[in-house]
């Protein structure tokens, strides 16, 4: 990889891409204002005897180490042979979750990652994440500009996904387009219904668009919370899915009319009879049959979406991705994808070992507790990578994180361990809780 990226050249340089590769996961734990070249070159000499100068290390940080960085990334990015493919998630060959994090980066860095602009930072950059809910394998793990829409990396990254995966994705990447290819592939979708999307029934051999309006009074009336429908999507396309209805509380309702109102009253704009009627409801879309899973389940599947949430504020509380300081852009993406590997270490670490405890005892390990510890323990960490001990690493990984790392449940939320109940024993038991 060092040879490919440009990185190494030749034999006798002092600093070879196994001791940067060392001195960057070092800095990956490091806090923003204890990660100077002065410690870095102190922290070389003191763990491989190398003696080297602020100026000779900073010049290593250049555009081939970010390759070779990225190059060893991307080689992490590998299946986890441990999975749980029980209940209704074995249906599926994988469970696709994927979104994005955002954060602002110094103006510097504008002409290689554009951000939005205006009152907005001139620089930000975007992770797309995207991992597998069965088996913790890493999908995309990319650094893109900010300014690139969610949607657009929908469209470019729409032939990665295999007949019979499951993809599940917020309406930052809603196109019907893409939902088209998904199912000329033979992959299923959950997704919320976007706003402005057209919906029709089949009446009579014709297609009549279907009224929001007339349907919360006939549910009002009938009592019905929850129902769905057989609908075709999009003004063109007429995509047949299925149509997961939930009518919201009043409270909710009102909040959300609140939002888009004084947004409305800002641009200029009115507030269209069609957005109220559509607000009453929670919108969820499917290509999955009926007789394969059953609506709440389906709820209950995209509620999962969340957890990829959790990743990110991970992410940001434990390892800062977002924070940084005044230091030239290729030094920045070398520490950022040092901290990315650091993440993808602990994530292939935790997933098979939580897998597993799970089906042995039961219960789901923190992730966040999780990371905290592994992140306390870089140092041995290190150690065992340096000597190939990686099966005894992961033996001391697995006896450190059985003790005392159990998600716990809060009162009165779905939380992860009861979604995860839901797909073992396929009962209705946490469907509405």
């Amino acid at each position: 990889m060092a040879l490919v990226s440009g990185f190494k050249k030749r034999e006798s340089r002092k600093i070879t891409p196994k001791v940067f590769f060392d001195n960057v996961l070092h800095n990956a734990t490091c806090d923003v204002s204890s990660s100077s070249l002065n410690s870095l070159c102190v922290e070389m000499k003191d763990s491989c005897d190398i003696e080297i100068s602020k100026q000779g290390l900073d010049e290593r940080y250049s555009e081939k180490a970010s390759r070779f960085l990225k190059s060893v990334l991307g080689e992490l990015c590998f299946p986890n042979e441990m999975s749980i493919d029980e209940g209704w998630l074995g249906s599926f060959n994988s469970v696709r979750v994927k979104d994005s994090t955002k954060f602002v980066l110094p103006e510097d860095y504008s002409d290689k990652l554009p951000g939005f602009g205006g009152v907005s930072s001139k620089s930000a950059a975007c992770i797309q994440y995207e991992y597998d809910l069965k088996t913790g394998t890493i999908h995309d793990f990319n650094i893109t500009p900010a300014n690139k829409p969610d949607s657009k990396d929908a469209h470019e990254t729409q032939d990665n996904i295999k007949p019979n995966d499951l993809v599940i994705r917020d309406l930052g990447y809603y196109s019907t387009s893409v939902f088209a290819q998904f199912i000329k592939t033979g992959a299923f979708l959950i997704s919320k219904l976007n706003k402005q999307t057209l919906v029709y029934e089949m009446k009579n051999h014709h297609y009549v668009q279907l009224d929001f309006k007339k349907l919360y009074h006939q549910m009002e009336k009938g009592k019905l919370l929850r129902m769905e429908k057989r609908v075709y999507i999009g003004a063109e396309a007429k995509l047949p899915l299925r149509i997961i209805i939930d009518i919201v509380p009043e409270e909710v309702f009102n909040i959300r009319m609140q939002k888009v109102n004084k947004y409305n009253k800002r641009m200029g704009y009115t507030t269209s009879e069609n957005y109220a009627d559509r607000a009453r409801f929670n919108l969820i879309i499917t290509n999955i049959p009926l007789e394969l899973i059953p609506k709440q389940a389906i709820v209950a599947f995209y509620h999962v979406r969340w957890q990829i949430e959790l990743v990110f504020k991970i992410w940001k509380s434990i390892f800062k991705i977002h924070e940084t300081r005044k230091m030239k852009y290729y030094r920045w993406l070398s520490n950022l994808y040092a901290k990315l590997i650091l993440i993808a270490i602990y994530w292939q670490a935790i997933m098979p070992i939580r897998s597993y405890l799970y089906k042995e005892k039961g219960r789901l390990l923190s992730i966040d507790k999780c990371f905290k510890t592994l992140k306390g323990k870089t140092a041995g960490l290190r150690a065992e990578l340096k000597k190939g001990k990686i099966e005894r690493l992961m033996l001391r990984i697995l006896k450190l994180l059985s003790d005392d790392h159990w998600l716990e449940k809060k009162k009165n939320k779905l939380n992860f361990e009861q979604i995860i109940y839901l797909y073992y024993c396929k009962s209705d038991i946490y469907a509405y809780i």
